[in-house]
């Protein structure tokens, strides 16, 4: 996958592209010789921030550091220039599912390596992984969530755990609890609205509208990877740290209190 920034809405995509931010020699960043880059996705509307060059102060909150894993030896499966950090665990709630850390982690042919990718909408997790985070998701919401229990929807092909909500209500998102993705050394906590994306219920009987869980199966979408999306990076300060073969993230604040900021410096 190539790592970039990217637009998902109809008129953005008639005049944007993608801008390749990865760790290849032909990339953006690395042809104009920058040794780390920042920016922060708006949730709200398409007019986020992208920093080349150190940046750190800028994002009003502390930023936790994972270290970036290399791979010298070329594998089958092994995206050699994303952005690779090390998962590790999944919390939901105060529950941490119950997994070995070695199913984070990548096998001989390079399978399971986890990628932040600002090109990937959603964020999609190896088979098992997303089998245990879902379970223990529907489980939790249970008495707040009514599942879609149509086996043949699947929103994109890739999300297969979506909810029934009433035609004028939306989802009572405070009920909903935290996913923290656990990296070495730092953490991304998903929630509220993060957590479901509404869609179009096209084929479901009833008025019913639809949202779907925002974590994927990457089986489903024919990698062998965890992906880290743009969805969940929303209102997160990314930092990419090439000199100090690291990624940061910031605590999840409103990215217009970090343009306020650029702008008061300047």
């Amino acid at each position: 996958m190539d790592s970039g920034l990217s637009s998902d809405s109809e008129e953005d995509a008639k005049t944007t592209g993608l801008m390749g931010m990865n760790r290849g020699s032909l990339s953006f960043v690395n042809q104009l010789g920058f040794s780390k880059f920042s920016y922060c996705i708006s949730g709200s509307d398409s007019s986020g921030i992208l920093l080349l060059g150190d940046a750190s102060s800028s994002w009003p909150g502390p930023i936790q550091y994972t270290p970036l894993v290399s791979q010298t030896t070329p594998l089958p499966y092994f995206d050699r220039v994303a952005y690779t950090v090390q998962l590790e665990g999944i919390r939901v709630g105060s529950k941490l599912l119950s997994l070995p850390k070695s199913m984070f982690v990548p096998d001989h042919t390079g399978a399971g390596q986890t990628m932040v990718d600002s090109g990937t909408q959603f964020t999609f997790l190896m088979g098992p992984v997303y089998s245990a985070l879902k379970t223990e998701f529907m489980a939790q919401t249970k008495s707040v969530l009514k599942v879609v229990e149509d086996p043949d929807f699947v929103f994109q092909g890739t999300m297969d755990l979506c909810f029934r909500v009433g035609p004028l209500t939306q989802p009572n998102f405070s009920r909903l609890p935290v996913v923290s993705l656990m990296f070495r050394g730092a953490e991304m906590s998903v929630s509220g609205q993060k957590l479901l994306y509404r869609v179009n219920g096209a084929g479901l009987k009833g008025k019913d509208q639809v949202y779907c869980f925002t974590f994927g199966n990457s089986d489903l979408l024919g990698i062998e990877a965890f992906v880290i999306g743009h969805h969940h990076q929303q209102n997160v300060w990314m930092e990419f740290d090439l000199a100090k073969s690291r990624v940061g993230f910031g605590a999840d604040v409103s990215c217009d209190q970090a343009r306020q900021r650029l702008r008061s410096r300047n």
